[in-house]
């Protein structure tokens, strides 16, 4: 629809509708079944319409008219990092472009410079896109996968016969991205279990099944596994479809000296071969963080730079969930994609929230997320800095400088006694875009001399730091905040991914600066 330039808004309607069907807790069949499709929010009588063709036929005459109109070939040109539906629509008419490999082709050949706009840097941009797309090619961000898991998982809960089914695999382990779903459930009929499974309304096709184990592909092109046991053998199946093979592989090792119990207290998300067995083995296995522990968020933005939600809504959700303290950082004067605040606007919030902040229950820092400048100086003077209670650095632009220059920016930042916090530090957007070259354990080094701390991004397109890159920071001793970066209040859910990379990264409490008392953040905050 987007490819073909449909209404904005109709195909936001379509977008909202698939995932609100992916996270509805029952299956769909079974409310249109009731006749409660009114009751889903934002099904309106076009999209019920198109359920009930869906459920009744299989598919709707608006999904087969575009998929004559449309070749796949020219949808799937939609997946490459950066090429929107616009210029998509421009290659496919205006040069009959039907397939990635065609695409690149006139790419190489100097043909899409034919096409008015398209310069030979915008062309080598678009051959940059296609080798990271077919890098990333069949990987799922986890932020997709873990709610379709989810749902699924909720769905064959309530299947008759099953007494325990669980998501295994990657998933469970809170990988960035993962290329399938597995899902292991204990039930005493198998074959039911297995028959509704490749029956849920989210369910494209049955790839493969036996007597133990269906794979299925999902709207969208995903595949779900789902393995069965009877109650008895549920535990050995569980741990051997959530761990890694390299795990699994040295768990065997040491499951023969009886060890198996000890090793069933690893947690799931460091079952990678990383040292977990010996640690459990000797006793030495962390607690790790969870997301109970987290005490604010002081990474969010509002509708005065590109939020969706204004100060006191976003202070008023935080309070909701239990936080004791938040932070409003929103942009700062050189984004302009962002609407970034200039020093008088600014200004001016910060005297909206210290207006504010006795009404609220909650403590409310005054901040900004300000941009680091290609020499590493930063967006706003020192003076209105020092005028903030906490404030951000981060690198939005300039970001294609070479590993030395890229580091000496970020290490002068840091530098900067008013910098509390490096946001998402590599840059990088999962899937879409390369972190930028520096020199981590410089910049790691220069964190931990100024007692500077460095970001978990909890947004999962974003999840930067890295599982490996925190647990080297948290490891040195640098303190590490896990923030959602939320532009609207349902943002703040994206915590649990921050704390899922947090718990790959093997970083406890201590660890997380974020999972400290008031006074002692505040304290921290004075240093």
């Amino acid at each position: 629809m987007e490819i073909q330039g449909e209404n904005a808004f109709k195909i936001r309607a379509y977008r909202n509708a698939v995932e609100t069907l992916n996270t509805l807790p029952e299956p769909i069949a079974q409310i249109a079944a009731a006749g409660r499709l009114d009751d889903i929010p934002g099904f309106g009588d076009a999209i019920q319409a198109k359920v009930k063709d869906i459920l009744g036929t299989g598919t709707t005459a608006l999904y087969e008219r575009i998929k004559d109109q449309v070749p796949a070939g020219v949808v799937e040109m939609l997946s490459i990092p950066g090429l929107g539906a616009k210029t998509v629509r421009q290659v496919w008419q205006g040069l009959k472009i039907e397939s990635i490999s065609a695409l690149e082709t006139a790419a190489q050949t100097g043909k899409l410079t034919e096409l008015p706009g398209m310069g030979e840097k915008s062309v080598q941009k678009i051959l940059q896109s296609i080798e990271r797309y077919r890098r990333y090619s069949g990987r799922i961000r986890i932020g997709d996968a873990l709610p379709l898991a989810e749902s699924l998982i909720a769905a064959v809960q309530t299947f008759p016969g099953v007494s325990d089914a669980q998501i295994a695999g990657s998933v469970a382990r809170g990988q960035e991205t993962v290329a399938n779903i597995n899902l292991v459930a204990a039930t005493s009929s198998p074959a039911e279990t297995l028959r509704s499974f490749t029956e849920l309304p989210q369910v494209g096709s049955v790839a493969a099944s036996d007597a133990h184990f269906a794979r299925v592909v999902l709207h969208g092109g995903m595949e779900a596994d789902l393995y069965v046991a009877p109650s008895s053998e549920f535990a050995a199946l569980r741990d051997a479809r959530i761990g890694s093979a390299a795990h699994n592989e040295a768990r065997a090792a040491a499951d023969r000296d009886g060890s198996v119990e000890i090793l069933r207290a690893i947690p799931l998300e460091i079952r990678e071969n990383g040292g977990e067995i010996e640690a459990a083995l000797a006793g030495t296995l962390p607690t790790l963080v969870t997301l109970a522990d987290i005490r604010g968020d002081v990474h969010a933005h509002t509708t005065a730079s590109d939020g969706k939600t204004t100060v006191e809504q976003m202070a008023a959700a935080a309070k909701a969930r239990g936080y004791e303290y938040m932070a409003i950082t929103d942009h700062s004067q050189s984004l302009y994609i962002a609407n970034g605040l200039t020093p008088d606007r600014l200004r001016a919030q910060i005297a909206e929230i210290r207006a504010l902040q006795d009404s609220l229950g909650i403590r409310i820092f005054t901040g900004s997320e300000v941009d680091i400048k290609a020499d590493g100086s930063m967006d706003f003077d020192d003076d209105l800095l020092q005028e903030l209670d906490f404030v951000i650095a981060s690198a939005h632009l300039h970001n294609n400088q070479d590993k030395d220059a890229q580091t000496k920016r970020i290490i002068r930042a840091i530098e900067n006694p008013n910098v509390d916090l490096i946001a998402h530090p590599s840059g990088r957007i999962i899937n879409r875009r390369d972190p930028f070259d520096f020199d981590f354990d410089a910049v790691v080094a220069a964190a931990l001399r100024t007692d500077t701390a460095l970001e978990i991004n909890a947004a999962p397109e974003r999840l930067d730091l890295s599982d490996v890159h925190a647990r080297q920071a948290g490891a040195a001793g640098v303190k590490i905040l896990i923030n959602t970066d939320a532009h609207s209040i349902e943002n703040y859910d994206l915590m649990r991914y921050g704390v899922l990379v947090a718990r790959r990264a093997w970083l406890t409490p201590h660890n997380v600066f974020n999972t400290r008392p008031l006074a002692e953040f505040e304290a921290w905050l004075r240093r």
